[in-house]
């Protein structure tokens, strides 16, 4: 896998801004694509994408930030994004992130019906609109579905950025939710940990891509059968990111599968 078919998710250097900075690392380690966040608050991420001979061909936007449609779309219109991505339902402010996720089958059933009824006008503007899965849409419903299943099967133009690392730490099957969606998937996060004995849940129990357990030949084999077009790192809280990106690329750059 060549280091220029391999992107970052941003949230993972958010603290170590300024983005001038980050962005001229990822380029100088031969990076050519990132994945935003919070494109709202971005427009100015223009300048330095072209600064520093970077593309962005996704970005997570806020589920919140749907209602002003003609605005969002503005903004990723500007930055030539081909991808819009919900990371999340909306949560209560001040809530714990998990709560976000504390629902019902009738209440994740809502979200994606409300999700799905943006598809068209993404579409309408030459993008696609997709959602990112955490640990928790693997958490079984009485019914025996599970939530990510509420979301994504009212639509079947409505994308999917598989989050490979935290399908497994929701103890699901990377691979069997990779065929299931073969067809949504568009993206995928490349997250690994350092041992399935911690909890996986918590951010320090991530590392390089590579130095954990996954095996990627065989998960990132199975991803070669759909159209994802993205391959990105993320790690939610590095304690140095250059050392992670550097490690995962190396690591990825000499995997063949």
């Amino acid at each position: 896998m060549k280091k220029k078919q391999i992107s970052l998710q941003v949230y993972s250097a958010r603290n170590f801004k300024p983005y001038e900075d980050i962005f001229k690392f990822l380029s100088e380690e031969g990076m050519k694509n990132v994945e935003l966040f919070e494109v709202e608050a971005f427009n100015e991420t223009k300048e330095l994408l072209d600064k520093y001979n970077l593309i962005s061909l996704s970005s997570h936007i806020g589920f919140d930030t749907l209602k002003n449609t003609d605005l969002i779309i503005e903004s990723l219109k500007k930055l030539k994004i081909k991808h819009a991505i919900i990371p999340c339902p909306v949560g209560k402010p001040g809530g714990k992130f998990e709560a976000v996720f504390d629902k019902n089958e009738e209440e994740w059933d809502a979200f994606g019906k409300e999700l799905s009824s943006y598809v068209q006008v993404f579409e309408d503007n030459g993008m696609t609109l997709g959602y990112h899965n955490h640990a928790f849409e693997f958490n079984k419903l009485p019914s025996g579905k599970m939530p990510l299943e509420c979301i994504l099967d009212h639509n079947e133009n409505l994308k999917f950025e598989i989050d490979l690392g935290w399908v497994v730490a929701g103890k699901a099957d990377p691979i069997f939710w990779t065929k299931k969606y073969s067809s949504k998937i568009i993206a995928c996060h490349i997250k690994d940990f350092s041992s399935p004995d911690k909890d996986l849940i918590d951010h320090d129990s991530q590392c390089a891509i590579g130095e954990g357990f996954i095996n990627w030949k065989t998960v990132l084999g199975e991803i070669k059968n759909t159209s994802c077009e993205i391959f990105a790192l993320e790690h939610d809280d590095p304690k140095d990111y250059k050392e992670y990106v550097s490690k995962s690329l190396n690591f990825l750059n000499n995997l063949e599968f």
